[in-house]
């Protein structure tokens, strides 16, 4: 029998991130639901699932193993709804440094 890891906790995180598909010039504002160590809902967006996307996150707080900071992080759109939701899996994410 297949053991099922299970789902990292999500916690509720009321602010904007910045999103683009990946490769485009153009950013795009949203906001996110709730967010975990292993990903993101965030809305509204019109992506579909299995979109590569790279997005910009400023979490005021420790969620999991990611501490609290500016990340740029590449995802894969795991699913959507008909409101616009987005889940989002990251697949990596480093600290975004600005000078």
């Amino acid at each position: 029998m297949k053991s099922v890891p299970p789902r990292a906790n999500r916690v509720p995180l009321p602010i904007t991130l910045t999103y683009r598909r990946a490769g485009d010039d153009h950013w795009l504002q949203s906001r996110v639901a709730n967010m975990s160590e292993s990903g993101v809902l965030f809305c509204p967006t019109s992506l579909q699932p299995g979109a590569r996307v790279e997005l910009i996150i400023a979490s005021p707080i420790a969620v999991g193993s990611l501490t609290p900071g500016k990340v740029v992080c590449v995802a894969n759109v795991v699913r959507t709804n008909e409101a616009g939701a987005t889940g989002a899996r990251f697949e990596g994410c480093r600290f975004l440094v600005e000078s």
